[in-house]
């Protein structure tokens, strides 16, 4: 049997260990998030460009049936003017040729508009060109981030590994009720069961700890825990 001193370094020394392995597993938690926004953002551009590519086709959709009804309001016109020199009243012709004139201004009035369809395709065009620029540059970082990523993280699980190989070398040293207290301290604290006397307080919650707690902490005799945070003391 070992003392409760011995006993109470080993802890310390197995504090250590599971302060880095929390930090680890808070961190290999918290990695993959990063993963995700970077996912998402390139996801925002994507969905930016796939809306800018169907505005683009619904114009185009648009200029094709106004090309159609142009073209069919262009050989009205042209029916009409063939119709017009076989007219006998000059009340007839004068009828006609105002309705003439009406269609052939509605055709221009829609080449206008034709016209003003056929730039928006165009910058439509220009834009989406620049876009799939700018996302395949993207893509490119979003891709060189997430294997440096995720690179780190196997890294992470390989020291981990390594740590929690290490603790349980360590943890062989205990006597298992104090063990056992240790961890059940350790997992209601987020990795922290120990915690140093400093000038009479507790490190672990910074409350004052009675004199007679101190003495015992510095006895070693017996595992003295804060009445507060509950965690081990030790000097």
């Amino acid at each position: 049997m070992i003392s409760v001193k011995e006993q109470i370094d080993i802890l310390i020394q197995l504090q250590k260990i599971d302060a880095r392995i929390y930090a680890l597993r808070e961190e290999l938690e918290e990695r993959p998030k990063e993963i995700d926004l970077i996912k998402a953002k390139f996801q925002e551009g994507e969905n930016l460009l796939k809306t800018i590519e169907e505005k683009s086709r619904n114009k185009k959709l648009k200029l094709k049936e106004m090309e159609l009804d142009l073209k069919s309001k262009e050989e009205n016109v042209k029916k009409l003017q063939i119709q017009l020199y076989q007219v006998k009243t000059n009340k007839e012709y004068a009828s006609m040729q105002k309705e003439i004139d009406g269609l052939k201004a509605d055709n221009s009035l829609l080449e206008e508009e034709i016209i003003g369809y056929l730039d928006e395709i165009d910058n439509l065009g220009k834009e989406i060109n620049k876009g799939k620029e700018a996302l395949e540059q993207e893509r490119r970082e979003m891709e060189n981030k997430t294997a440096e990523i995720e690179k780190e993280i196997n890294a992470l699980r390989e020291e981990l590994k390594i740590l929690e190989g290490e603790h349980s070398r360590v943890a062989a040293g205990i006597e298992r009720v104090f063990l056992a207290k240790y961890e059940r301290i350790l997992a209601n604290k987020n990795g922290r069961a120990l915690a140093q006397v400093l000038h009479d307080s507790c490190s672990g919650c910074n409350i004052g700890l009675p004199p007679q707690v101190v003495n015992e902490v510095r006895l070693g005799e017996k595992i003295v825990t804060c009445e507060n945070c509950l965690r081990i003391l030790y000097i």
